[in-house]
């Protein structure tokens, strides 16, 4: 996945590794997919490109590659596997979830083809401590082979703000107190719960913002039927932007709404941290561990009545004690991008065959 033009958050988070590795003067040459469009023609002329991408890349340059690095197992791992098979290229591979948590359960072919990843891998990258968990049980991938380790948080850019000064930026009203959700507008984000549960708070002087992809129209024009007339203004959404616009944001929110079903670690939630924003979320897979001991506000999944319990808690909660600074500081230095991009290098020193 890498953004495009057109695309603009498309696997955004593999291109800031990318920027932050050339960064550190590591050589990068990516073959990439920037095609989110679904459907099964599609699907198939988007592959065969990639793949072909990738091949001339790696026989144009195979003395000159010391390693590989694929994002999500299935599919990308295969690609690094077959130039693993052709050019003799090592292979790193982070699983971020949905890879794990829903593609290797597809069928058997693609779980035996995941497990061949995995095994035939010089490192495997989880994002989350659960995700490492299953990998290493579930897999058979010995404890060694696997490190946890998020894609981090660029601090230089999500940072906190002036929240009048960023509403004032994005034209927003000053007075309202507002929620933000920011993800692919899919079933498993638990959208549909947050708006739900939005409708049932009906606080006059609120308002719910959701920004994201719209990967699955049908699902898209399902949430759209579902806001009532009386919340039309007050439910907005925002097609994906720019980071840098982005950030305004979160700064310009009072709280950040995550109601997942799954998730592999939750980078978003990272980045509404760092923005100085409260975060409600699910209790699920990275998020679980990412925002424990107080730095985030657990709801379990797919509960519209207690989601709504804790928007409204956060509604009527003072900033200072929703927001735990000591303990959101915490996860954020074990989390910088900075830090853990040298850590990933050393990976890279370590299994190259250069």
């Amino acid at each position: 996945m890498y953004p495009s033009r057109n695309h603009l958050s498309f696997g955004i988070f593999v291109k800031n590794q990318v920027d932050v590795l050339k960064e550190h003067n590591i050589s990068v040459i990516t073959g990439v997919n920037q095609n989110p469009n679904t459907g099964k023609i599609n699907v198939l002329k988007k592959y065969v490109k990639w793949t072909l991408d990738v091949l001339i890349k790696g026989l144009r340059d195979a003395n000159h590659i010391g390693i590989s690095h694929a994002h999500y197992v299935f599919p990308t791992g295969l690609l690094s596997l077959i130039l693993k098979k052709t050019f003799g290229i090592p292979y790193l591979v982070t699983a971020h979830g949905g890879d794990i948590d829903k593609m290797a359960k597809k069928n058997k072919w693609i779980r035996k083809l995941s497990f061949l990843i995995l095994k035939e891998a010089a490192h495997v990258i989880a994002v989350g401590e659960q995700l490492a968990e299953t990998i290493k049980k579930g897999f058979a991938i010995p404890e060694h082979k696997v490190s946890v380790m998020s894609m981090g948080v660029n601090r230089k850019v999500f940072k906190e703000g002036d929240q009048e000064k960023a509403r004032h930026d994005l034209n927003l009203p000053l007075e309202p107190y507002i929620y933000l959700f920011v993800g692919n507008l899919i079933k498993e984000k638990g959208v549909s719960e947050l708006i739900n549960a939005f409708q049932q708070l009906n606080e006059p002087n609120s308002l719910l913002y959701i920004i994201g992809s719209k990967k699955s129209s049908h699902f898209v024009d399902q949430l759209y039927t579902e806001v009532k007339p009386d919340f039309k203004n007050k439910i907005s959404f925002i097609d994906p932007i720019p980071q840098n616009e982005l950030v305004k944001w979160f700064q310009a929110s009072n709280v950040f709404v995550l109601p997942s079903y799954i998730e592999g670690f939750g980078l978003v939630a990272l980045e509404a941290l760092a923005c100085k924003i409260p975060v409600i979320a699910s209790r699920v897979g990275g998020l679980a561990y990412l925002l424990t001991n107080g730095v985030g506000h657990f709801v379990k999944p797919q509960d519209s009545d207690g989601l709504y319990l804790e928007m409204e808690r956060a509604l009527n909660t003072s900033r200072e004690k929703y927001y735990d600074d000591v303990a959101v500081e915490k996860v954020l230095n074990e989390n910088d991008q900075e830090i853990l991009t040298i850590k990933l290098i050393e990976l890279y020193k370590k299994h190259s065959k250069i």
